[in-house]
């Protein structure tokens, strides 16, 4: 997959405007879409208004730590985080949100170090995105397979169905009708429940 493909939303919080946009200027392009706060609780309006691919976090923030933002963005959603801490405090950020997931980078860093770590993030991405299609599917499925055994379960109880036969029956209604067996359970269930 080319990640150059896809656009990911960036949310950088920083209490420094020169950290925003030395950032933002890595950014470039129509790969990212930026946005910028100056706080914690900025930020957190931010991401109940929008959801964001990845947050950066500039330790510390005005009025918070920003490790307390950045494991409540990964622990939420599919957010990826990262912090920046200043060598003094480094190893207790590390302690605290490592982990969660967060990504912790040390400062001052290069241009070179923030556009790894921002490249890093992109990748982290891509692999939670795989991963929660998979989860998406998987309890699609287990949702169907609930459905058809409670259909199941009433056709046995109210027609005194073999549980093969009550199978056969949603899969020949599903056929018959052109349908899912998973929207042809529920209208078994519907029928039956109203």
């Amino acid at each position: 997959m080319n990640f150059t493909e896809r656009h990911y939303k960036i949310l950088v919080v920083s209490a420094d405007d020169r950290f925003i946009k030395e950032v933002a200027s890595l950014l470039q392009g129509d790969r990212f879409r930026p946005d910028a706060s100056h706080s914690a609780s900025d930020a957190r309006c931010k991401l109940l208004e929008k959801a964001y691919d990845l947050v950066v976090v500039n330790a510390p923030l005005r009025d918070d730590s920003g490790s307390r933002l950045c494991i409540d963005v990964c622990r939420d959603n599919g957010t990826i985080a990262a912090i920046f801490a200043a060598a003094d405090i480094y190893d207790e950020i590390y302690a605290k949100v490592s982990q969660y997931g967060v990504f912790v980078l040390q400062k001052p860093s290069s241009r070179a170090l923030v556009n790894q770590g921002i490249s890093l993030m992109v990748c982290a991405r891509e692999r939670l995105r795989t991963l929660e299609k998979k989860v998406g599917k998987t309890e699609s499925k287990l949702d169907e397979i609930r459905i058809v055994n409670k259909a199941k379960w009433l056709l046995i109880d109210h027609e005194g169905l073999s549980e093969e036969e009550a199978h056969k029956q949603i899969e020949k209604s599903a056929m018959d009708a052109g349908l899912t067996k998973k929207l042809a359970a529920q209208l078994i269930i519907d029928n039956y429940l109203k």
